[in-house]
């Protein structure tokens, strides 16, 4: 360290408080690192995505069955002409699944409109 002077043990030091506008002036800022323009950013894969679907999948499963097992008492459904008694936990699983079914159908029928459309404006 060439350049710097250790203080003399014999002089003597005077410790002054900073004032309030150089305590002001002389805030520490953090250093911010800025990303080379040159680096590529690493992007999501589908695989990383199915992981992630699969944890949540699983999570929610877990929720459902225990949801189910605190849900034992009998209920007596009543659907158009079909009537009979379930377990309540298994009557919601039954009604989500058929939820699920329908709105699978309707988005699928789209999906088949949607295509038929851009064939349609390729041909053109």
């Amino acid at each position: 360290m060439r350049g710097m002077t250790t203080p003399n043990p014999s002089e003597e030091y005077h410790y002054t408080e900073p004032t309030e506008e150089a305590t002001a002036s002389t805030e520490i800022e953090p250093a911010v690192e800025q990303p080379a323009q040159d680096k590529a950013k690493v992007r999501g894969s589908f695989a990383a995505s199915t992981w992630i679907a699969l944890i949540i999948g699983f999570i929610l499963l877990i929720l459902l069955i225990i949801f189910i097992l605190q849900n034992q008492q009998s209920v007596e459904l009543n659907i158009f002409a079909w009537s009979g008694e379930f377990p309540a936990g298994i009557a919601f699983l039954l009604f989500a699944i058929g939820g699920a079914l329908f709105m699978a159908l309707i988005g699928g029928w789209r999906m088949l409109e949607l295509r038929r459309q851009i064939k349609r404006l390729g041909k053109k």
